[in-house]
């Protein structure tokens, strides 16, 4: 296994920090989910006081450590930065990791004194964690309610190459420790199960099943999903896939499933099949560019029409495809071409077209697709229940549910001064 890319050092760090700009309305301030005030902690770093740069990033985002590695800045911060007008963006996030890589977590943030008010999260992810933090913050007694070890996506899925465990590790550690009263060992699928002895709940579940496809084949052994297989690699247990690998998807997961199989075997075939052209997949530039780099193939413009096989995978049948007409998000839509199919010899397949949320919390309205719906204030149908995370939006970022975590602690600390149980 490679080890983790590095990060910038003192003088890269220097050098990058002096591009700033400072501009007055912060665009890139505006941009982050979170609101982290860039121009004001790369000031810090600029006069090398790269603790208390670390305080100010950490004020506003209760996973600077995480996000400094995997934030997709590209799509944030970076992607409005006044600088790139002159010459490129300055590299913001890599400033951000280079503090956390060189600081300590503070000791210093504010804490209310502890009220008897109490919060139900159900959920351990980045959203329910942050909420905790920030419920914590002001006093509020939080019980997470977790089935698995807390963390979430980060720790349970990504691979050891991209985001090292112990850095995982260690901020839900500072968490759990500085602002999180209880931990209970229990999955919560209703809202009756807690009894009515909350204030407020916060669900920040994420979604929970893996989308499949329609095709002849999908249960043929060595069919497997991608989800399940970050999981085992992420766990230290090898992967038990072929030599031949087909990844289905053209979002994030499919490149990071592609990615981690292939730097588990250098010498495994490992190539994405996406219906549509490398211009309309949802995955990051980053995610794309580092699939690229450890030697991942793509097949464009291919949609699945059969796994072929009997006790074992032989391939599987793809049609080809043309794109069309835009959709309702910009991207161009597909269209199959008649008399074209064609067989990519594989002897394993990796379905990563996405996940969808679980059929739980019945009482709660939800959308066509499943996810709980929620006001501006993040509140669900149910008086003083609020939700975030991937379980409103569908499949977003790791900082988008930090944001839902937050925004939708400052909702809960306004409801609950009513005084009313749930």
């Amino acid at each position: 296994m490679e080890e983790p890319l590095k990060g910038l050092n003192r003088v890269e760090a220097a050098v990058e920090a002096e591009r700033c700009l400072y501009c007055f309305d912060s665009p890139c301030e505006k941009a982050c989910p979170v609101h982290v005030p860039i121009p004001e902690f790369i000031h810090s770093v600029r006069s090398n006081n790269i603790q208390g740069a670390r305080e100010i990033i950490e004020t506003s985002n209760p996973f600077i450590e995480t996000c400094g590695i995997l934030c997709p800045q590209e799509n944030f911060c970076q992607s409005v930065c006044v600088r790139k007008s002159i010459d490129s963006p300055v590299r913001i996030r890599e400033l951000h990791r280079y503090v956390t890589d060189n600081s300590d977590p503070s000791k210093g943030l504010e804490k209310s004194e502890v009220s008897e008010k109490k919060v139900a999260i159900i959920g351990g992810g980045p959203a329910g964690l942050t909420a905790a933090r920030e419920l914590g913050r002001a006093g509020i007694k939080t019980v997470i309610f977790e089935k698995k070890d807390l963390g979430g996506v980060p720790l349970q899925q990504i691979s050891s190459f991209r985001f090292p465990q112990k850095v995982g590790e260690r901020e839900v550690k500072f968490i759990h420790q500085n602002f999180i009263t209880e931990v209970r060992d229990k999955k919560i699928t209703e809202l009756s199960e807690l009894g009515g002895n909350f204030d407020a709940i916060f669900i920040a579940t994420g979604l929970q099943d893996e989308t499949t496809i329609d095709v002849k084949g999908k249960e043929l052994p060595s069919v497997t999903y991608a989800v399940k297989v970050l999981k085992t690699l992420k766990s230290g247990l090898p992967s038990n896939i072929g030599k031949q690998v087909g990844i289905i998807g053209g979002g994030n997961v499919a490149f990071e499933v592609a990615i981690a199989l292939k730097i588990e075997n250098p010498d495994r075939d490992v190539k994405i099949i996406y219906r549509r052209s490398l211009k309309e997949v949802k995955a990051f530039k980053s995610e794309v560019d580092e699939a690229i780099r450890v030697g991942v193939t793509m097949q464009f413009l291919a949609t699945p029409v059969e796994i072929r096989g009997t006790d074992h995978i032989e391939g599987i049948l793809v049609r080809q495809t043309r794109l069309s007409k835009e959709d309702e998000t910009g991207r161009r839509r597909f269209e199959e071409i008649p008399n074209s199919d064609f067989l990519i010899p594989l002897d394993s397949i990796v379905i990563a077209i996405g996940q969808s949320a679980a059929p739980i919390f019945s009482q709660i309205e939800k959308t066509e697709e499943g996810l709980i719906k929620v006001d501006e204030n993040f509140m669900t149908s149910v008086v003083g229940v609020f939700a975030g995370g991937d379980i409103i939006r569908g499949s977003g970022t790791i900082v988008e549910s930090v944001s839902d975590g937050k925004k939708a602690a400052e909702s809960i600390l306004k409801y609950i001064k009513g005084g009313k149980n749930v």
